[in-house]
């Protein structure tokens, strides 16, 4: 873990987190009341992803609240607690349950490195990744990321990777300007639209890798140029995507050798959801994992909800993004609804129906066991 932290009194300015942020590059601050109690934390993703006046918005209307982790917890619930909460650090407690440090994703990556150290990312990477041109508008872009639950696309031009495009751009480059420019506050800058071309946003110097190399080498890549991804290339063309997620979610699979074959994690980003729909969501994916049994192998199934701004009467849209990871399968389903258990049936099912359309393909051939592997570590 790192003993550098910072904290904050959550009636200060986002501007003071902000300096810390880019001073230091923590994933998080820690917030505490007047009397020194633990009341969550700010993430660099709020802050730096938001359209907020950063001198007006005060720290405690963006507080997330996420647990803490012992000293002497070990690394793999470190790892399932930032995949639940969607973090990319947790504050360490003492004895006395004082913060005493932050364990991040890239303390989470250097024991993966010593865990794991054989494994190739061919292993774990995401194969066959969404990717979009650089003439495609980035309206088209954003898009491609709601529907499918990511935030960032490779940019490719006649078969070959020639950038990245990440939620992140879309903000800093487009709608963050825009914001600043209704404020009166922009002096000079470039206003852009969702109608420009994806080539006027994107990072042109992307950091690759090729299946063949090992993952600590990988890790040790993203560290080094503090990416949170990836792009693997085989033949000069774009084969695959590794982040810091995966990596989370491989460590976190070794907390799960006493607990159920798939270990459900739900987390939620929304102001308010009753504890009858969380219920709910749980009936839901244990049904789920029950009917398929077997078939899923051993792992997790993380569920992560979102709120849309889009609304109907006072019920906003539901964005549900489902990651089943396990021995035998790697996949992504994403469902929108007006409540949120809707939007996880809808996940479901289109992971579902990806395992049908593996096992009915397997079975047209001989060899189904080899041919249904071969096909499962392709998704």
């Amino acid at each position: 873990m790192k003993r550098e932290v910072y904290f904050v009194d959550p009636e200060e300015s986002l501007s003071k987190v902000v300096g810390i942020f880019r001073e230091t590059g923590l994933p998080v601050v820690v917030v505490l009341s007047n009397s020194g109690n633990y009341l969550g934390v700010v993430t660099d993703r709020v802050v730096l992803r938001s359209t907020l006046n950063i001198d007006t918005v005060k720290v405690k209307n963006v507080v997330v609240k996420v647990p803490s982790v012992n000293l002497s917890d070990p690394i793999s619930r470190a790892a399932r607690l930032m995949l639940e909460n969607t973090v990319k650090g947790l504050p360490v407690s003492g004895q006395n349950k004082e913060i005493v440090g932050i364990i991040s994703v890239d303390d989470v990556g250097r024991a993966a490195e010593k865990i794991y150290p054989k494994m190739k990312i061919k292993e774990i990477m995401k194969k066959d990744p969404i990717t979009i041109s650089p003439d495609s508008t980035i309206g088209k872009a954003l898009v491609l990321m709601r529907e499918n639950g990511i935030s960032r696309l490779p940019v490719v031009k006649n078969s070959k990777l020639v950038g990245l495009v990440t939620i992140r751009d879309i903000i800093d480059k487009v709608l963050q300007p825009r914001t600043r420019a209704t404020r009166g506050e922009v002096a000079g800058e470039k206003i852009r639209s969702l109608g420009y071309k994806v080539s006027d946003i994107m990072t042109k110097s992307v950091v690759q890798s090729s299946p063949e190399e090992s993952l600590s080498k990988a890790i040790r890549k993203m560290i080094e140029n503090n990416v949170s991804c990836l792009i693997i290339v085989s033949h000069n063309k774009v084969s695959g995507i590794i982040t810091w997620t995966d990596i989370l979610g491989l460590i976190a699979t070794l907390e799960e050798k006493e607990k159920p074959p798939i270990h459900i994690q739900v987390s939620f980003k929304m102001k308010e959801i009753s504890q009858l729909e969380k219920s709910e969501i749980i009936k839901v994916a244990e049904k789920y994992v029950s009917k398929l049994g077997e078939t899923l192998g051993n792992g997790y199934l993380l569920l992560h909800f979102k709120e849309h701004r889009e609304k109907h009467g006072e019920e906003h849209l539901i964005h549900c993004r489902v990651v089943l990871r396990t021995d035998r399968v790697n996949l992504v389903g994403v469902g929108e609804a007006w409540t949120a258990s809707q939007a996880a049936r809808v996940a479901l099912d289109k992971i579902e129906r990806q395992l049908l359309t593996i096992k009915e393909l397997a079975e047209k051939y001989p060899y189904s066991e080899e041919i249904m592997k071969r096909w499962i570590t392709e998704f």
